[in-house]
C-alpha cells in the first residue's frame, strides 16, 4: 500500500526484503499509517508542526527530535559501520547516518521499515533490511550495534531456553574485534515504577518489581546488576553504564557511572508519564535528593544505556546535556570526557556554523572587559575547555543555605552584580532595549539603572567558578544589546529559584529584588524574557513536551486513600 509513496519520493536507501516473511510481527496498528503519511508530507526530521497539528502520544513519541538525544552526543568513529537492530519508524536512524560511514537497519515490520525508509529518504549510506535478526545472514561485521528499546522483547522473538543471553551471544559475533554494543532499556526497578507509573511494556503498575508474575508476554526489563551479568555472561569483557534522564526514550540529560548527579536539581529535569499520571502514589522528583545523598541513584535510575565491548576504551564521554527544545540553529550538546575536557558540539549542521562559533566570540569579548573567563578552544566542529573541579557560585550559595548564612548569599550576589556591571560599556539610559521592543513601557532612568551595550545573559550562578573571592566565567552563549544590568541579575536570581524552589523559605526572592531595586522593573523584565525565550525555543515543541510532563499530587492522595480504603 506504500508503493506509490515510495515511487513518488524515490528514497535513496536500499530497501532489502530478502528476509521478509510477509508478516509484520510487531505493529502499533493503523496509527503507523498516519505517521507514515506525516513523514511523507514533511521534510525529513522537520516534524514539529505536524506533531502539533496531529497531536497524540504516538505522533509525538515517534516524530519528536528529542528521541535522538539517546545517541546524538555519543562519540561514534566517523569511518565506521553501524547495525541498528529494531529501527522502528526511524527515530534514531538518521543520527547513525550522520555519524557513521554506513548504517544497516533491521526491522521486523515492513510497515515500520517503510516509515524509516521515507524518513531517511535522502540518506545514501543506509540499507534497511526487513526481517528477524535471528534469520538474517550478514555479509560483514560492524563497529557498532544498537539495541534501543529492543532487548526487552527477545523473550518473544528469540526461540531458545535463555533468549536474552543467546541473543546477546549472537550479536557479539556480528561485531568487529573491539566493536561496541549499545543497549538502551528501562530499569526494572526505576524510580518512576516505585511511584506507581505503569510498566512501559505491560501497562501493569509494579509489574517489574513483582518479577512479571502478573503477565506472561515474553517481555521484561532488568536491574543494573542483572543486565550487567547478562552482558558479561554473553562474552563482553567491559561495560559502561549511562543513566539517561528522565529515561532513554526522551532524554534531556545523560549521567554515567563516573559522573552521577550531585543534587536533586539534575538540570531542571521534568519526568513524564504515559499514558497518564492516574496510578501515581508518590512524587518522583521529591525522592531524588535522598537517593543521591544516600548513594543509590544508579539502582533507581529509570533506564540504562549500556556500552558493551571487549575493548577497555569505553566511557569516553561521562556526561551529556542537550538543548534540544531550542530552534534548530541553537541546538547544542555539552559533554564531559574522561580525559578531563568539556566539549560543546552542534546537534545540527546549522548550529555548528553559527551558534557554536558565536559562543567563542562572546567569551573573547567578555575577557577584553577584564572579566576572568575559562579559556576555550575551537577544535574543528566543537568547542573544548578543560574541566575544572571548583565550586560554582551556585554551590557557594547552596552551602550558605545549608549553613543558614544569609550574609554569604548577599556576598555572592553582590559579587555577581559587580561582575555584570563591569562586563560591558555603559550607554545612555534612553537606549534601553525595553523602549524599542514594542511593549508599552514607560521610560524611567531610575527604574532600570545602568544600561549595558552588551548584556551577557548567561552570567548566572552556575556559569562561574568561585575562587579566592573572584568569579571565572564559562558557557556564555547568549547576548543582547542595550539591556539593563539589572535584567541580567534578575535572570540569575530567577534561575536559582526555579531550580531550587525551597530556597524561597530560607531567603524569599523578594528580599533580593528589594536589595538590588529590581521590584519596579520585574514585570517589564518578564516581558523581555518572554520575547527572548521565543527567539530561542520552539514554542510548539515546548507545548508538546509539557503535555506529558510532571506528576499529579492529587492523584497520589486519591490513590493512597484507595489503598487505605478511605
Amino acid at each position: 500500500m506504500y508503493e506509490e509513496l515510495i515511487k513518488t519520493l524515490n528514497p535513496k536507501p536500499k530497501f532489502n526484503l530478502t528476509w521478509y516473511q510477509n508478516e509484520d510481527l510487531y505493529s502499533e496498528g493503523d496509527v503507523e499509517d498516519q505517521i507514515i503519511q506525516l513523514i511523507a508530507e514533511n521534510e525529513p526530521e522537520h516534524y514539529t508542526d505536524a506533531i502539533y497539528d496531529n497531536f497524540s502520544w504516538s505522533s509525538y513519541y515517534h516524530l519528536t527530535h528529542l528521541r535522538k538525544n539517546i545517541l546524538n552526543w555519543y562519540d561514534f568513529e566517523k569511518d565506521s559501520d553501524a547495525l541498528e537492530i529494531g529501527c522502528g519508524l526511524g527515530a534514531i536512524t538518521s543520527v547513525l547516518c550522520d555519524k557513521c560511514r554506513t548504517v544497516t537497519a533491521v526491522e521486523l515490520s515492513k510497515r515500520r521499515a517503510t516509515a524509516a525508509l521515507l524518513r531517511c529518504r535522502e540518506r545514501d549510506n543506509l540499507e534497511i533490511i526487513v526481517g528477524n535478526l535471528n534469520d538474517i545472514q550478514f555479509e560483514k561485521k560492524f563497529d557498532y550495534i544498537t539495541l534501543i528499546g529492543v532487548f526487552e522483547y527477545q523473550g518473544s522473538y528469540t526461540d531458545s531456553q535463555n533468549p536474552y543471553l543467546d541473543f546477546l551471544k549472537k550479536i557479539k559475533k556480528l561485531l568487529k574485534p573491539n566493536g561496541k554494543l549499545l543497549i538502551a532499556i528501562e530499569n526494572q526497578y526505576g524510580l518512576k515504577y516505585w511511584c506507581g507509573a505503569l510498566e512501559d511494556h505491560t501497562g501493569i503498575p509494579f509489574e517489574g518489581m513483582n518479577q512479571y508474575r502478573f503477565t506472561q508476554r515474553g517481555v521484561r526489563t532488568f536491574s543494573k546488576a542483572g543486565l550487567e551479568k547478562l552482558v558479561k555472561d554473553s562474552g563482553f569483557r567491559n561495560t559502561y553504564f549511562y543513566y539517561p534522564m528522565p529515561d532513554y526514550k526522551l532524554p534531556t540529560v545523560v549521567y554515567s557511572e563516573k559522573c552521577l548527579p550531585t543534587n536533586a536539581n539534575m538540570q531542571n529535569l521534568q519526568p513524564y508519564y504515559i499514558p497518564d499520571r492516574s496510578t501515581l502514589v508518590a512524587d518522583e522528583m521529591g525522592m531524588y535528593k535522598d537517593l543521591i545523598e544516600n548513594g543509590v541513584f544508579e539502582f533507581f535510575a529509570n533506564s540504562f544505556l549500556v556500552e558493551c565491548s571487549d575493548s577497555e576504551d569505553v566511557g569516553k564521554i561521562t556526561f551529556a546535556s542537550t538543548g534540544s527544545e531550542r530552534q534548530e540553529k541553537y541546538r547544542i550538546a555539552t559533554r564531559f570526557t574522561k580525559d578531563g575536557k568539556v566539549e560543546k558540539i552542534g546537534l545540527t549542521g546549522l548550529c555548528e556554523k553559527t551558534h557554536l562559533w558565536q559562543i567563542t566570540e562572546n567569551e573573547k569579548i567578555l575577557a577584553q572587559y577584564g572579566r576572568k573567563v575559562l579559556k576555550s578552544t575551537w577544535c574543528g566542529e566543537k568547542i573544548v575547555t578543560d574541566f575544572e573541579k571548583k565550586p560554582l557560585l551556585e554551590d557557594v550559595v547552596l552551602e550558605a543555605w545549608h549553613n543558614d548564612n544569609i550574609n554569604q548569599v548577599f556576598t555572592i550576589f553582590d559579587l555577581l552584580y559587580e561582575e555584570i556591571l563591569n562586563s560591558s560599556e555603559h550607554i545612555n539610559w534612553q537606549e534601553n532595549i525595553l523602549y524599542t521592543i514594542g511593549a508599552d513601557i514607560e521610560k524611567d532612568e531610575n527604574t532600570y539603572g545602568v544600561i549595558l551595550r552588551v548584556g551577557y545573559l548567561d552570567m548566572i550562578l552556575r556559569n562561574a567558578f568561585y575562587e579566592d573571592g573572584k568569579a571565572c566565567w564559562f558557557d556564555q552563549e547568549w547576548v543582547l544589546e542595550a539591556v539593563p544590568a539589572k535584567f541580567v541579575l534578575c535572570r540569575a536570581i530567577a534561575q536559582l529559584y526555579y531550580a531550587y524552589s525551597d530556597f524561597e523559605e530560607f531567603c524569599p526572592m523578594q528580599v533580593l529584588l528589594d536589595r538590588y531595586e529590581i521590584d519596579k522593573a520585574y514585570e517589564p523584565f518578564r516581558v523581555l524574557e518572554r520575547m527572548f525565550t521565543e527567539l530561542i525555543f520552539e514554542e510548539k515543541q515546548l507545548i508538546e513536551s509539557a503535555a506529558f510532563r510532571g506528576g499529579d499530587g492529587n492523584a497520589c492522595i486519591v490513590n493512597i486513600k484507595k489503598i487505605l480504603n478511605l
